[in-house]
């Protein structure tokens, strides 16, 4: 793991990652055909745009999952996010990797996409969860669904596309009885966000969240 010295160095990763994923997305709309015959030399079918928003949101939430990896680690060493005060941490590593290890311990892997498990392990290594606990726990349901998403792109599996078909009831207004693919959803108008579609409604959650985890 690569050591991280600052939390503003970790938020300029971080914001550079995101818009990088956000001129993608930009230019693949730009790149549509919108014709029904053959598509132009250089267009886009909406099949493949599809396709790659699944893979831009993936990498999106790609960057969320190492920020608060990172950001959280570093307040285990006490360093101040870029506002507010310094967090109090139980925990006392020497470094950066030294904090991945203590906390890791016997696990496998730490998992930083259930916000249950976050909010704990805020709670367990700094004081009154500060200042990770109240931005998961203020967006627990758009976490929810972005998690939800995710592991259904990485899985397709029963049990992720049950977690899948509820996101689709939670936003649309009517599920189609053959259920859009996760790149079909994300390209459809956000009904409560007009005139963003989804992707870009999860895309700037995910940016927002991400800000307010560095403070």
């Amino acid at each position: 793991m690569a050591p991280r010295r600052s939390v503003s160095a970790v938020l300029r990763d971080f914001s550079n990652e995101i818009e990088r994923l956000k001129k993608i997305d930009e230019d693949n709309q730009s790149r549509l055909s919108s014709s029904l015959g053959r598509p132009s030399r250089g267009s886009l079918t909406k099949a493949q745009v599809s396709l790659i928003t699944e893979n831009l949101f993936f990498s999106a939430y790609g960057a969320y999952e190492s920020l608060i990896e990172d950001v959280f680690l570093l307040y285990t060493m006490e360093k101040k996010p870029l506002h507010g005060c310094k967090p109090k941490s139980y925990l006392k590593p020497n470094n950066f990797d030294h904090a991945a290890n203590l906390i890791k311990s016997s696990m496998p892997f730490l998992d930083w996409t259930s916000t249950d498990v976050v909010i704990k392990r805020a709670e367990l290594y700094l004081k009154d969860g500060y200042p990770i606990k109240d931005v998961i726990t203020g967006n627990q349901a758009v976490l929810k669904d972005l998690k939800r998403i995710r592991n259904h792109i990485a899985h397709n599996s029963r049990e992720s596309t049950g977690k899948y078909l509820t996101v689709l009831r939670n936003n649309l207004a009517t599920v189609p009885v053959k259920s859009p693919k996760v790149g079909e959803y994300l390209l459809m108008i956000d009904r409560h966000n007009r005139p963003d579609y989804y992707f870009m409604t999860y895309i700037n959650h995910i940016e927002r969240i991400g800000k307010l985890l560095c403070g």
